[in-house]
């Protein structure tokens, strides 16, 4: 990314904005774990996808000088996806998504209803039985 947000260095990177408007990054700061929610730009079917428990590592910054030249340097944080404590890892939609669930995916973590769909997977598999 070309910058790391100031709501994403303050709320989860732990960094402090003092009252002169200057952002600091403390050894004592604590990282918050975060869902993330994308899709990739130019996916034909638009596939929105969720990674439930994220953190990120401090950014990396980078700059150079060159006469005459002007080049963008971006921030860069190395992301690591874990499980929630119910096993969850990720969720992404389908062809099949509900549409209120498409258009709502970026406004609340999507949290998928297993029970439902392991009894659904059950009653398919019977009906392949018999």
């Amino acid at each position: 990314i070309a910058l790391v947000p100031l709501e994403f260095a303050t709320d989860i990177l732990g960094e402090k904005l003092d009252e002169k408007g200057v952002l600091t990054e403390t050894n004592t700061a604590e990282v918050s774990q975060f869902a993330l929610l994308f899709e990739f730009s130019g996916d034909k079917n638009k596939i929105r996808h969720c990674l439930f428990c994220c953190s990120a590592s401090r950014p990396a910054t980078e700059s150079s000088t060159i006469e005459d030249e002007k080049e963008v340097k971006t921030e860069t944080l190395s992301l690591t996806a874990t499980a929630l404590n119910s096993g969850l890892v990720k969720t992404k939609t389908c062809e099949k998504t509900d549409a209120e669930v498409y258009e709502n995916w970026y406004k609340a973590v999507y949290m998928p209803n297993l029970a439902a769909a392991v009894q659904s997977g059950k009653a398919s598999a019977a009906s392949v039985k018999a």
